[in-house]
């Protein structure tokens, strides 16, 4: 069963995602910036819940834990203007929800964002230099099969130019490294079922993938 923190102030809405979520999940519901904080440094989770206007430490702070932490992450938040989205996306999540919401439409988009990893595989051979997609072999080079697993292991998140650079080449070249590797890659893997999606302005994220195995 899947664990998801739950960090939201308002103590009825916080009541209404344990509520929902807790028929399918294992839920951890805190209300405090910096106790968020200590439990994600502590304990593993699948995916956080996170409001943005908290005490102690801001939900801002708690993303950029998160993303370090390689964990998932949804904001739910009263901060609605077109700047507060654009700020938001920035942070890495894989979505943004203004409130009011409906939990059961929220419930529906956890389930599809698991199901989603579940479902697929994708069979990487020969130390990582090939994979195997419906029957079909890809042979990759060193750099774009770093590069490749990156992105899936940060599957539904978009990922910074800058945060691949460092990943993939130690932040040695220029950011048009990656996007010339990413164009060279999609043509290798095109009809494989995996799509890289640019997201203007921000960098990439894997559109439709399948699970490593």
């Amino acid at each position: 069963m899947e664990r998801i923190l739950i960090v939201e102030d308002d103590k009825s809405i916080g009541d209404i995602l344990s509520l929902y979520l807790n028929k399918k999940y294992d839920t951890v519901l805190v209300n405090d910036g910096m106790e968020a904080a200590k439990i994600i440094k502590k304990e593993k989770f699948d995916l956080i819940l996170l409001d943005l206007m908290l005490p102690n430490i801001s939900g801002e702070s708690l993303a950029q834990m998160a993303d370090l932490n390689e964990i998932p992450v949804i904001i739910i938040t009263a901060k609605s203007s077109e700047e507060d989205i654009l700020n938001g996306l920035k942070l890495g999540v894989i979505d943004y929800i203004t409130k009011p919401f409906s939990p059961k439409i929220l419930l529906a988009k956890i389930d599809n964002f698991f199901s989603r990893i579940r479902n697929n595989v994708i069979d990487f051979e020969d130390g990582g230099r090939s994979l195997t997609i419906d029957g079909k072999k890809i042979y990759l080079t060193p750099v774009e099969s770093k590069l490749l697993n990156f992105l899936i292991k940060n599957y539904g998140r978009v990922c910074k130019r800058e945060d691949l650079l460092m990943a993939v080449w130690n932040g040695e070249r220029s950011e048009r490294i990656v996007d010339a590797t990413i164009k060279n890659m999609r043509k290798k893997i095109k009809g494989s079922g995996i799509e890289i999606k640019t997201v203007m302005g921000l960098g990439y994220t894997i559109e439709k993938s399948k699970t490593v195995n």
